[in-house]
């Protein structure tokens, strides 16, 4: 897949299919976007594009970042996983806020893309205060000769599958759900850095990943299968997400230990994936404790492997 970042002298040279939105966490009901999206493109021989806004534009409009299920590495990696071709994302800054529906039309689609055919979900708005609508949409399409469609909600045991859904889900450690609204696991992509070095003092060598604040994972130490990026065996791992209470380390990060694999990851990116909550971030009287504990997640998670395997 293809990232065009947006300038002004942008032009997408052919004729393409196009959906647009943030896409986090690329859930089941972008998948369902996506998949009507590519039967089209595949039938007309055309691009799949999708296009987003960044950063999130509730971090402009509300001066705060949102808690995100996917950083753009993650989504990018999904968004090509189900079939996207290029991805174009728009810089969303104050000005860009202020533009209206018309001039979004004209400026951006009309001008710099002429998407044969648009596909949107059903609750789509644009331009300022989300004045643009269906019906502004329809009048644009007809005058430019190119085919609007529409998707309907995608519902998961009656209920709308969307980010805060699964967001929801995470808060309440259900990865069941969580997955089954997503259609994958929740993935981290990093790149592993030098540590303190505590995870050896304590026998339990970890991968070192900064994570940002606004990750929607809450703190928490989780069972995880992780894989140098561009890789294809992944390898199970308990793995602390949050800060270092019992040494007065505040800082969030993922620190993974691989329970079986020894592998040189400094430097690398690796993608991890989540499947299942073991307890949160505590503090220890000493590192002693510490070390006892993490001998009992590392039973835990092994046990909960094993339920997994034998289940597969």
């Amino acid at each position: 897949m293809q990232i065009h970042r947006w300038t002004s002298e942008f032009r997408f040279g052919q004729d393409c299919g196009l959906i647009i939105g943030n896409f986090d966490g690329v859930h089941r009901g972008h998948q369902a976007m996506i998949a009507r999206l590519q039967a089209v493109c595949a039938a007309k021989s055309m691009p799949a594009v999708a296009m987003s806004f960044y950063p999130h534009p509730r971090t402009v409009v509300q001066g705060k970042a949102p808690a995100l299920l996917s950083t753009l590495h993650d989504r990018a990696y999904w968004l090509a996983h189900y079939g996207i071709s290029d991805w174009i994302l728009v810089p969303f800054t104050p000005s860009f806020r202020r533009i209206g529906a018309e001039d979004f039309l004209r400026d951006y689609l009309q001008t710099k893309l002429r998407p044969h055919y648009l596909l949107v979900g059903d609750d789509f708005r644009f331009g300022y205060r989300g004045s643009g609508d269906w019906q502004l949409l329809s009048t644009f399409a007809a005058a430019q000769n190119y085919q609007l469609d529409s998707i309907d909600t995608f519902e998961h045991d009656g209920e709308r599958v969307s980010s805060s859904a699964v967001r929801a889900a995470l808060e309440a450690h259900d990865f069941a759900l969580a997955q089954a609204l997503l259609g994958h696991e929740l993935t981290f992509t990093g790149r592993v850095r030098a540590g303190e070095g505590r995870g050896r003092a304590l026998a339990a060598r970890t991968a070192n990943i900064h994570v940002p604040a606004h990750w929607c994972l809450p703190d928490g130490v989780y069972v995880v299968k992780m894989r140098v990026c561009n890789a294809q065996e992944a390898h199970w791992g308990v793995a602390n997400l949050g800060g270092a209470p019992t040494f007065a380390s505040t800082r969030r990060k993922l620190e993974v230990h691989l329970l079986e694999a020894q592998l040189d990851l400094y430097g690398h990116s690796v993608q991890v994936a989540f499947r299942h909550y073991l307890r949160p971030v505590q503090k220890f009287a000493d590192s002693g404790a510490l070390q006892k504990q993490i001998q009992q997640d590392i039973h835990a998670a092994k046990a909960f492997i094993a339920a997994q395997l034998n289940e597969g």
